[in-house]
């Protein structure tokens, strides 16, 4: 330290305000989003299909989805099962995934017995891995220092089998690595030949913005040239339901309404989201064009609450002020922000009080921000709710059109108890007019960790359509004692 210190006595002062800016400019760096994937309930496979149902202002109808099964028909859950009956309805109601089966397992290089033990939360995240990476256009990224940050939700796949009652015999080792959560960042980087920093992230439903944190540290450092940040979540054991039912989280109309007077809680619905990141001047240099820039990005723990699950005003407003700040931007140059918005009244309220505080609409008087959750569009899908919310905001920006927020016809008198500039537009409007077009994503998981990332529309965004091709369906690998008895 001393060394180094003596080295900057010794130059002028020009040269050290010079060295202090290239050193704010490389921690100040913005990102650049140059590839994405998505795979979510009804029919979407690619974030153009989530942006036609936003568009055309389509919910998923999940009260009529009935038991979702496997491409041979099997049923995940037998709902005859006395300890499964009593909670029928809510398992009836859910944004599933179809085939989650079928797994291209040769693609990989991944063995039959290997596949069959594999977490399909692992194998989906793998897929659509792959699939952002090509829309990245880095189908051999081998020679690229390429960092992993992933996010899983808590792996069911065995526990069907432990219920059926799997004897010793019919154990395999891969069960091990194919089973646990920090087992899915790994999985990226061997099944595509990775190098570089790989971990899973788990802040629950603020995961996918806890990641995209990470990971922008991490290419600010110089520690990786790329950076995945992926999520995959899946509904596999009907446990975790029936928990959040007797809690009272789940609607019993089966809709998600958020900042609605109707809001009864909230829908379950599964999914994965990937994205690509580099850093803004190796996008230029590379000649991308990216999806949009990611500005800042801002975590905190509000750990003075009553319980761990309550949500803070505070910390979303210290996450939301700490991430306008790391961007140098100004509260009032935002016009959009997507929000939790998980359909819970208490919650969100604190969350429009928050957003309202913490960007300044706290009058009538100031410029307008307008809110929506794309929860209402799709349900909610938990740890990979940040995900959906983030890739919107994504498509608003490079559509210079703000969402319309879909049945809201009846705004909720708690959430929204004072005059503030904050508004939920229940139609699509053009993009506030403005030297940047910025948005907001926030999110909160119930540990309590408080997340936000402001993003802003490319200069060059990509032009033409976004990828839209199917991913590869491969072979039917499941346990054979997979359905839940």
């Amino acid at each position: 330290m001393r060394a180094y210190i003596e080295s900057l006595e010794k130059l002028s002062k020009t040269q050290l305000m010079l060295l202090l800016a290239r050193q704010h400019q490389a921690e100040t760096e913005g990102l650049a989003v140059v590839g994405m994937s998505c795979r979510l309930p009804g029919g979407i496979e690619s974030p153009a299909d989530l942006w036609a149902m936003v568009g055309e202002g389509r919910v998923l109808a999940t009260e009529q989805a009935g038991v979702p099964t496997d491409s041979l028909g099997r049923p995940r859950w037998n709902l005859a099962a006395p300890d499964i009956a009593p909670y029928a309805a809510a398992l009836r109601q859910g944004g599933y995934l179809t085939d989650i089966d079928r797994f291209d397992a040769e693609r990989f290089g991944i063995s039959e017995e290997e596949a069959r033990c594999l977490d399909p939360q692992q194998r989906l995240l793998l897929t659509e891995t792959a699939r952002a990476l090509e829309d990245a256009g880095l189908t051999d990224p081998g020679g690229l220092c390429v960092g992993v940050f992933v996010s899983v939700t808590t792996p069911e796949y065995g526990l069907a089998g432990i219920r059926n009652g799997v004897t010793a015999d019919r154990m395999s080792g891969p069960m091990a690595t194919g089973t646990v959560v920090s087992g899915a960042a790994g999985r990226i980087s061997v099944g595509l030949g990775l190098n570089g920093p790989a971990l899973t992230v788990d802040t629950a439903c603020s995961s996918t913005l806890v990641a995209v944190h990470l990971a922008g540290a991490a290419l600010r450092r110089k520690e990786c040239d790329v950076a995945i940040v992926g999520v995959s979540h899946l509904l596999l054991s009907p446990v975790t339901t029936a928990v959040f039912a007797k809690a009272g989280m789940l609607s019993a109309a089966g809709r998600c309404r958020p900042f609605t007077a109707r809001a009864d809680g909230y829908v379950r619905a599964e999914g994965s989201v990937v994205l690509i990141l580099k850093r803004e001047q190796d996008a230029r240099t590379d000649e991308d064009t990216p999806y949009a820039l990611i500005r800042s990005s801002a975590i905190h723990q509000h750990g003075r609450r009553s319980t761990m699950s309550a949500p803070s005003s505070a910390g979303q407003q210290r996450a939301i002020r700490d991430c306008l700040t790391a961007a140098g931007v100004d509260a009032a140059q935002v016009g959009y922000v997507e929000a939790h918005g998980s359909a819970d009244k208490v919650a969100d309220a604190i969350e429009i009080d928050a957003i309202a505080t913490a960007y300044e609409r706290d009058s009538t008087d100031r410029p307008p921000l307008h809110v929506g959750s794309g929860k209402a569009n799709i349900g909610y899908l938990e740890t990979a709710s940040a995900a959906v919310g983030l890739v919107r905001a994504i498509l608003a920006l490079r559509h210079r059109t703000v969402p319309a927020q879909p049945d809201f016809t009846d705004p909720d008198p708690a959430v929204f108890s004072r005059p503030t500039s904050v508004t939920v537009p229940t139609k699509a409007l053009p993009w506030p007019s403005g030297e940047h077009r910025l948005a907001g994503v926030n999110a909160f998981g119930f540990t309590g960790v408080n997340a936000h990332v402001l993003i802003e529309a490319a200069a060059t965004p990509r032009p033409g359509p976004l990828p839209g091709s199917p991913p590869k369906a491969g072979g039917h690998h499941w346990l054979d004692s997979y359905t839940w008895h």
